[in-house]
């Protein structure tokens, strides 16, 4: 079948190999591992297929694969390479995760210049130190990892890496919390932060900006008509008309979907912030026990510890949160917005229960 697609001018696999026996095959696998390298393109593994039409009909199939074929994975590709340095790439989520910066080298086809170093304590396991001689390899012959460091070669010149106490991107502090291999960037105006930030500032459970979408926010990032959450305030009509031909109508949605958001209550705000661990349920008990923003700002640890529904990891986390230049400055943009800080004042019944 290959012989004759090729013959009238179909674009065949070159390498196809007819075995008559177990053994050939054995022989072909290692014949095609060998030759690896030297193809035009990449390739994982190699394919045993039952060479009769008839019999591959007789032998069937399963619901996902023929019982006719079967696939030899080959171990993935080692090389040798040296850590050059190790930096830190802040993410949406403000995930703090190292990288390694390698000696350029050709793997499984492609060449491999950096990977990731997962979190501190990966490197840590695998004792990396900057200067390192490692062996890489490509994980599921797709991703690059360093699968292990060559220690006999080290020279006593390499340095072992620690984590950055600040964020690299927004300087704000960095935090391991008990339980995670993650370190996370706290700030809330942090740049790297800045696309997730806004979606989640603007969604239904937060300040519920009706339209302000994540292909607008995107583009309104893209164009650098935002740079903080703040800015959404500042924004006009002729911003939005910018993003829709004939989207005067979208526009002014937009923005009366913004003016209405200013009268959220307080709860909302809270949420919109994005403080870690911090939910509705658990902001709308911090609204009702605090009343206004400033009384959150200014309660000690000890206090937000003794509030219903708050355990130690969250009150720490808030209480970090609110002693963030960051968080005061986002919040003195929204007050200078015109947005709400104030829990709306429930009437009491004037029975005796």
């Amino acid at each position: 079948g290959l012989e004759y697609l090729e013959k009238i001018g179909f674009n065949v696999n070159p390498v196809k190999i007819l075995c008559k026996n177990i053994n050939e095959v054995i022989k072909a696998i290692e014949k095609i591992g060998k030759d690896r390298e030297s193809l035009t393109f990449g390739i994982d593994g190699a394919v045993v297929k039952v060479n009769n039409l008839e019999l591959r009909e007789k032998i069937g199939t399963t619901y996902k694969t023929p019982k006719w074929a079967v696939a030899y994975k080959y171990p993935p590709e080692k090389k040798e390479t040296r850590v050059k340095d190790i930096i830190c790439q802040v993410g949406r989520t403000g995930a703090i995760t190292p990288m390694a910066i390698l000696d350029t080298v050709n793997v499984a086809g492609s060449n491999i210049s950096k990977t990731t170093l997962h979190n501190e304590d990966f490197i840590k396991e695998k004792d990396i130190r900057i200067g390192d001689t490692v062996i890489i390899q490509k994980a599921g012959d797709v991703i690059p990892e360093i699968v292990e460091v060559i220690k006999s070669r080290r020279t006593g010149e390499e340095k072992q890496f620690e984590m950055p106490k600040t964020c690299p991107v927004c300087g704000a502090k960095a935090v391991r919390e008990e339980g995670e291999a993650v370190v996370r960037c706290i700030g809330v105006e942090c740049p790297a932060k800045l696309y997730r930030s806004i979606i989640h500032f603007a969604s239904k459970d937060a300040m519920n900006i009706d339209g302000l979408g994540e292909a607008i926010i995107g583009e309104l990032i893209e164009r650098k008509l935002i740079s903080n959450i703040a800015d959404i305030y500042k924004l006009t009509v002729e911003d939005f008309k910018s993003l829709k031909k004939n989207g005067k109508k979208f526009a002014q949605n937009l923005m009366n979907a913004i003016e209405e958001s200013k009268t959220r209550d307080l709860y909302r705000v809270i949420n919109s912030l994005g403080i870690r661990h911090v939910g509705v349920k658990s902001a709308k008990t911090l609204a009702n026990y605090f009343e206004n923003i400033d009384k959150m700002i200014g309660a000690s640890y000890e206090e937000l510890r003794m509030i219903d529904d708050v355990g130690e990891i969250t009150a720490h986390t808030i209480y970090e949160f609110f002693r963030q230049e960051q968080t005061l400055d986002l919040i003195n943009k929204l007050k200078q917005a015109g947005v709400n800080m104030k829990a709306e004042t429930k009437k009491r019944s004037t029975g005796k229960l």
